[in-house]
């Protein structure tokens, strides 16, 4: 049965069965990301037996659409959900519980970081939000599980699934989303690109190192400009600059000065 066919299904059951179907291609053939891709290709629906039941009882139990399951399964089983404190929430490892008996395979990649962690703790402790208890209690979750949601919206790391329903996000992910942005935790993609990226070179700092390459950018851009409107102004800067950072041992400052000139004037 074809993707356009399947999202119409009525029978809630058998659709599932063809969604796991596009799941066990998308994790066990790289070739094909199925529910990813645009394309209205084919599928073959799983068995309705005891493992089926086991993944119907988990979606009833938190309040999920068929949808909104595969495509947290298939953000599990690749290795885009975050961890807190070193490991799953009981959500993720319950999912991991129904998932295991079909065995899929998928090529994971692992980004972990502690960004934001604080942030997120003391959101949840501050007892007159109750949106987040809201969602909580809507979807049957801890709050480790919205932790690990949340730290997986900041970060980037949901696949999109364009030929599943868009209802899932709506229903689910947006909904994290939304209370990141509300509370001003949320950063740019290439904010949070930087930071995994020093983050895996150390722990240590790597958010004051991202900070400062940020800024950093940002500041060798407009002194580039103003060197070609004004190339004096712009050596003052510099020079003013060096020695803030205690960096204006005298030959030093007065060698980078001559050389500045002489390349601007």
């Amino acid at each position: 049965m074809k993707k356009t066919d399947i999202k119409k299904l009525n029978d809630k059951n058998l659709q599932l069965r063809y969604y796991l179907g596009g799941l066990e291609i998308m994790t066990n053939n790289r070739a094909c990301k199925y529910w990813r891709c645009d394309i209205n290709c084919s599928c073959s629906p799983v068995p309705d037996d005891n493992r089926l039941t086991k993944v119907k009882e988990f979606i009833k139990n938190h309040n999920l659409t068929n949808d909104c399951f595969v495509r947290t399964a298939y953000n599990y089983l690749t290795g885009a959900i975050m961890k807190y404190k070193g490991k799953y929430s009981p959500f993720f490892i319950e999912l991991d519980s129904v998932l295991k008996p079909y065995n899929f395979v998928c090529e994971e990649i692992k980004t972990e970081n502690e960004f934001r962690d604080k942030e997120l703790e003391e959101l949840i402790n501050d007892n007159s939000n109750k949106e987040i208890k809201d969602y909580i209690s809507k979807y049957n979750l801890s709050i480790e599980d919205f932790i690990v949601l949340a730290k997986t919206s900041i970060n980037y790391n949901y696949y999109v699934m364009r030929g599943l329903d868009k209802d899932c996000d709506i229903d689910f992910t947006s909904n994290v989303a939304d209370i990141i942005h509300k509370h001003g935790l949320a950063v740019t993609r290439e904010y949070i690109e930087n930071y995994k990226e020093e983050y895996k070179k150390s722990h240590e700092n790597t958010k004051l190192v991202v900070d400062t390459k940020l800024a950093q950018k940002k500041y060798l851009k407009l002194l580039k400009e103003l060197l070609e409107k004004d190339p004096d102004k712009a050596i003052d800067l510099i020079i003013e600059d060096l020695s803030d950072l205690t960096l204006n041992a005298k030959k030093s400052v007065n060698g980078i000065e001559k050389s500045l000139k002489k390349t601007y004037k």
